[in-house]
């Protein structure tokens, strides 16, 4: 065979072989990694009802939103206080329209906010309200501090190594702090009356915050609902005490790492 005649012949044959190859065979195709979807972040919670019977509020922040527990008792409670406010708003409505008075329909409002939040801790403020047909409504806040490592509530005597420690390092500063309020609302000194002592720390809410919001609680708030530490006319008292280098010296090893000393003092 001549040079020229073998050389188109093999040029054929390699020609051949490459087109038996399919042009998408999945064996010979590089794998492409599939990005992972993100997770959908836990967005804030609210559930509103209006009618002639009532009218309903209660929700939660996204960070609350993010812990399952929380989201099942307060799913819990939001059933359980939306039925019993029916059911005494349709009793309070019967009763009202066979006597031939008005009826004002009953309110209650519950709202979960984020005081601050550590990776261990999340804290929340809870304001709560209703109006149930008497003279005027009643308000109030309570406090709500959830372990996320262990998956419990916790109070916060329990953060120190020695409980007593918080009534040591905390009780008088803070009523040292509400006289200092009261007498600016009243515009006399706190004497003997019948809102003049200080509150319990069992009456009050207390409720870890971090003001400059970088995941180490740097205050205690403590707040004292209407009737608590005066009469319903001056309202809600709120002070602020920072953590000091005591206080922090104070809680238990577990616990310290979620705290820090207020720098803005």
């Amino acid at each position: 065979m001549k040079p020229g005649i073998l050389l188109l012949a093999l040029l054929a044959a390699c020609q051949q072989t490459t087109d038996s190859r399919p042009a998408n065979d999945a064996a010979y195709a590089t794998p492409i990694a599939q990005p992972t979807p993100p997770k959908p972040q836990p967005k804030s919670f609210a559930f509103d009802e209006e009618n002639d019977l009532i009218e309903f509020h209660y929700g939660w922040s996204a960070e609350a939103a993010a812990v399952p527990e929380l989201v099942k008792r307060f799913q819990s409670d939001l059933q359980a206080v939306k039925a019993k406010l029916l059911k005494n708003a349709k009793e309070d409505k019967a009763f009202r329209d066979k006597e031939g008075y008005d009826f004002n329909p009953y309110m209650s409002s519950t709202s979960y906010e984020t005081a601050g939040q550590s990776e261990k801790l999340l804290s929340l403020r809870a304001d709560v309200g209703d109006y149930t047909g008497g003279a005027h409504g009643n308000h109030g806040t309570k406090a709500l501090l959830w372990d996320r490592a262990g998956t419990r509530e916790v109070q916060v005597a329990g953060l120190f190594a020695e409980p007593s420690n918080m009534d040591r390092l905390l009780t008088q500063r803070w009523c040292d702090a509400l006289n200092a309020e009261r007498e600016k609302r009243r515009g006399e000194p706190v004497g003997n009356g019948m809102f003049d002592d200080c509150p319990r720390f069992g009456d009050l809410a207390i409720i870890p915050s971090d003001k400059d919001r970088n995941g180490r609680f740097d205050n205690i708030l403590i707040v004292a609902s209407p009737y608590v530490a005066g009469p319903y006319a001056e309202g809600v008292y709120e002070i602020e005490l920072s953590v000091t280098p005591d206080l922090l010296a104070a809680l238990k090893d577990e616990f310290r790492g979620d705290f820090e000393t207020d720098q803005t003092q």
